[in-house]
């Protein structure tokens, strides 16, 4: 207790807190100035040092010290559901034993939700971000879409929109308005589906659609441009609406010059894909990378059909284990 109090000279016996100054008299006990300590206000929030606490080391000095701030349940369940949503992390992981022992470690006040609640708490924060959007787009001027469409491995279509606009203050922003799951990818259904997104946005002042190379794409941007031109807010007719994908320009650019040398990366294929088929292989090829001295820390890997940078990755891998592919050829 007298860590934080001082002795005062004098007939009688008082102590003054460190704190705020105040003056207790103490007969012989501390319980006054323990009193008093739990109603300063000034020990919970020093103006000198915010959020310090002072403590005296063994020798005397006087030190401050970070303090315990307030606990706030919905803070930090606010929190929560921010990190699950930034990490990508699924439901149930709020669930985990070792999870929840490191929530509980670190605050043991902290009431952890079901996976459920999270799930409604994050239902509840998309639809919070949703209308601050919605707030903030009537004011950016006109907006430059994006969408894409594919099949996953399940068989399932989807399709991603996203819009891109400048705000007030001449900041660049991008925010994926809708992803769903569609039905099929007629260029028809899928401007619908961009149709009612866009109503469901209240957005009318689009300048222009960027998309790939698709023939349904085409169909798509016609049924759009007709929808949008009845709307009155195409900019010299819709002539510019058509934005042509850059990236996939280049993908089939580059493949298409790929195929001029299919047969030797086709070889370099399957032997990457040989070396790789077993976990016994891949050992004794890395073995005889390190009987060639070859230096590269990466692994060999096998291209992706859909993305070419995939097959200049593989092709870089295996120029690096030139020799020990030409070792393990005379093996």
């Amino acid at each position: 207790m007298w860590n934080h109090f001082t002795i005062v000279e004098g007939d009688e016996k008082k102590a003054k807190c460190q704190y705020c100054g105040v003056l207790i008299k103490y007969s012989n006990g501390t319980s006054t100035m323990r009193t008093h300590l739990g109603r300063c206000t000034v020990y919970d929030n020093d103006k000198t040092q915010p959020n310090k606490r002072r403590k005296t080391t063994s020798d005397g000095k006087v030190v401050c010290s970070p303090s315990y701030s307030k606990f706030d349940q919905e803070d930090c369940r606010a929190l929560l559901v921010k990190t699950f949503v930034c990490a990508e992390l699924p439901f149930c992981f709020v669930e985990n034993e070792m999870f929840r022992k490191l929530l509980i470690t670190l605050q043991p006040r902290f009431s952890i939700p079901s996976w459920s609640t999270l799930r409604r708490d994050i239902w509840a924060l998309y639809l919070e971000e949703k209308e601050k959007l919605k707030k903030l787009l009537p004011n950016c001027g006109r907006v430059y879409l994006a969408t894409d469409s594919w099949t996953s491995t399940q068989n399932l279509s989807y399709m991603s929109l996203t819009v891109h606009f400048v705000d007030s203050e001449w900041n660049m922003h991008k925010k994926i308005i809708n992803f769903c799951q569609i039905t099929g990818h007629s260029g028809h259904m899928i401007g619908k589906y961009i149709d009612d997104y866009l109503r469901s946005w209240g957005l009318s002042q689009v300048l222009t659609i960027t998309v790939d190379n698709a023939l349904a794409n085409t169909c798509m941007i016609n049924y759009l441009s007709i929808r949008m031109g009845s709307w009155n807010n195409l900019v010299l007719n819709g002539e510019f609406v058509h934005m042509r994908c850059c990236t996939n320009i280049l993908n089939l650019i580059v493949k298409s010059g790929l195929k001029e040398d299919k047969s030797c990366i086709k070889k370099i294929c399957h032997a990457v894909k040989y070396v790789k088929s077993s976990p016994s292989r891949l050992a004794k090829f890395m073995e005889y990378a390190v009987k060639e001295k070859v230096t590269y820390k990466g692994v060999v890997i096998l291209d992706v059909e859909t993305r070419w940078n995939s097959t200049y990755l593989m092709l870089k891998a295996a120029l690096q284990y030139q020799k020990s592919f030409d070792f393990a050829s005379l093996a």
